[in-house]
């Protein structure tokens, strides 16, 4: 899988030993964040990073939720090049407030994305669903503020810290906590990405026992935002290996550094960019694809998952690269 630099949007891309191909959000809409106009958008980097890996296709696209940083660049991907299945969970479930700028408002996007996947093959998401994609197994384990009822194979353990766990996330339902979040397995390796999945659909994961098991490599929750990440999550799944998709100025919060670092399986952890918000917590330099003082070359990260659990992490930025073998 590669992580996609969005300069803080979301793009995670998963390609099969059979070269299938799963696409996890297009990023921003062209002209967002702040880009400068010779800056490439995010659909034209999606393209850019299939290419790289031998992919014409995606086969499918999974919109987790219908912010512009996840659904923004998906108009420009299918004018780009050929899609399959499209899964999202429905219609947006974050309320219009008054005076909210409509490029940025899930409600008036999401009236701008029907019509762009009228008439393609889109499927709605539920807790519980389950496909595949070539060799990869995906679980669809939360989506629409609901999370599935059972347990994925490895699940069921108590987790400690889940009776002073608070609800973290926002008040009413909004896009995040509505995100499709999977577990992707191939052979023993379990790969898990929530999108921006809040505390509040964390809790109902891992609390008060552990639903998902225990997984390999991890993307990340919302850009390490720190309305996401809770202790709790890391001590549950606890991950061997950590991506994190910040932008320059946007998430790698410093309570989610903090939250990495302490986790009970210290994972390894590579940056898309350094943390500006806290650089003292920064990983080393070698770990972070587009580091501070460095122009900028949306260089992402790249995840060779083998079937007993191995994982090769490349920086693509400097050529950097780890191996870190099977096993929890």
């Amino acid at each position: 899988m590669v992580l996609i630099d969005m300069e803080g949007g979301g793009g995670a891309l998963y390609v099969t030993p059979e070269g299938k191909s799963l696409l996890i959000d297009a990023g921003w809409t062209a002209g967002m964040p702040d880009e400068a106009p010779a800056s490439p958008t995010s659909a034209s980097r999606v393209v850019k990073a299939a290419r790289a890996l031998g992919v014409r296709r995606i086969d499918t696209l999974i919109v987790s939720h219908f912010h512009a940083d996840h659904v923004g660049g998906v108009a420009e991907l299918l004018r780009s090049m050929p899609v399959g299945t499209i899964i999202d969970y429905g219609a947006s479930l974050e309320p219009k407030r008054p005076g909210s700028n409509p490029r940025v408002t899930p409600s008036d996007l999401f009236k701008e994305y029907l019509p762009v996947v009228a008439g393609r093959k889109r499927v709605l998401a539920k807790p519980g669903d389950h496909f595949r994609i070539g060799s990869l197994r995906i679980h669809i384990v939360n989506a629409a503020g609901r999370v599935m009822a059972g347990n994925l194979p490895g699940g069921g353990q108590s987790v400690a810290g889940c009776a002073t766990m608070t609800d973290r996330g926002a008040p009413t339902t909004n896009e995040n906590d509505a995100s499709i979040g999977v577990v992707a397995s191939f052979g023993k390796a379990r790969i898990l990405n929530l999108s921006d999945s809040t505390w509040k659909i964390e809790k109902q994961l891992v609390c008060p026992a552990n639903k998902l098991g225990r997984i390999d490599l991890m993307v990340v929750s919302h850009h390490g935002s720190s309305l996401s990440n809770s202790p709790q999550l890391y001590e549950a799944v606890r991950p061997r290996v950590a991506l994190l998709g910040n932008g320059e100025t946007k998430g790698g919060d410093r309570q989610v550094l903090e939250t990495l670092a302490m986790a009970p399986s210290r994972p390894a952890v590579w940056q898309l960019h350094s943390a500006t918000k806290s650089p003292e917590l920064d990983v080393a330099a070698e770990r972070i694809a587009n580091p501070a003082g460095r122009p900028d070359g949306a260089y992402g990260i790249e995840a060779r998952v083998s079937a007993d659990g191995t994982i090769q992490v490349t920086n693509q930025g400097s050529g950097f690269s780890v191996t870190y073998p099977a096993g929890r």
